[in-house]
C-alpha cells in the first residue's frame, strides 16, 4: 500500500466514524431506534453516568428514545470531532449540545445540556462500530422560554422531511437542477 493509499484509507475511516457520530444524533432526534442500534457493535457499552444509564450500548438508544417521547421536541448537535486511528481501532472526542423542550405546570421550558462523547471504536468485518462511550457532562440548565411560533415543524419519525431529502428523490428537484446533476 502506498503512502497515498494509506492516507486515503485513514481519511475514509475518520469520515466513517464522523458519519456514525452524526447518525447517533439523528437517531435520537428522529427516534429512529434501528439507526441508533446500527452504530453500536453487539457488545458495546455505554456510560452516561450512574444517575442516567450504564449498560449495553444499544440499550441506551432504547432509553433515550423512550425518554424523548415524553418531550415536545429535542435537537442534538456535535462539534469539534477529533478522531485518532490505530489500525482497526480508534478513539474519538466530540462536543455535544442537546436542547429539549418540555411543558411543566402549563409552562414551556427548555433543557440544555453541554458535554462530550469520549468514544472507542473498532472496525470489524470492514464496518466501524462503537464499543464504548463515556459521556462527560460539562453543564446543563433548565429555564422557561417563550416560543416564537416556528417550532415543531420537524417530525420524530420517518415522515420528517430529512428522510426524503436524504433519499435524493428526483421528484423533489426542479427539472433543471435534476438535469444538471445527471450530467
Amino acid at each position: 500500500m502506498t503512502d497515498s493509499d494509506e492516507r486515503l484509507r485513514e481519511l475514509a475511516d475518520k469520515d466513517a466514524i464522523r458519519d456514525l457520530i452524526h447518525a447517533y444524533c439523528r437517531a435520537v432526534d428522529r427516534l429512529d431506534i434501528p439507526l441508533g442500534h446500527s452504530i453500536w457493535h453487539e457488545n458495546g457499552h455505554a456510560d452516561y453516568g450512574a444517575d442516567y444509564y450504564q449498560g449495553p450500548g444499544r440499550g441506551v438508544i432504547d432509553r433515550i428514545c423512550a425518554d424523548h417521547r415524553n418531550l415536545l421536541s429535542h435537537s442534538h448537535q456535535v462539534t469539534n470531532i477529533l478522531v485518532a486511528l490505530a489500525g482497526d481501532r480508534a478513539g474519538s472526542e466530540a462536543y455535544v449540545n442537546g436542547t429539549m423542550r418540555t411543558e411543566r405546570d402549563g409552562k414551556l421550558n427548555q433543557i440544555a445540556v453541554w458535554g462530550r462523547y469520549c468514544d472507542n471504536w473498532e472496525k470489524r468485518l470492514g464496518k466501524w462500530g462503537l464499543v464504548h462511550r463515556q459521556v462527560v457532562f460539562e453543564h446543563e440548565e433548565i429555564r422557561p422560554v417563550t416560543a416564537l411560533g416556528h417550532s415543531n415543524q420537524g417530525r420524530r419519525d420517518g415522515s420528517d422531511p430529512s428522510y426524503a431529502a436524504l433519499k435524493l428523490d428526483p421528484a423533489r428537484f426542479p427539472a433543471s437542477i435534476h438535469e444538471e446533476n445527471q450530467r
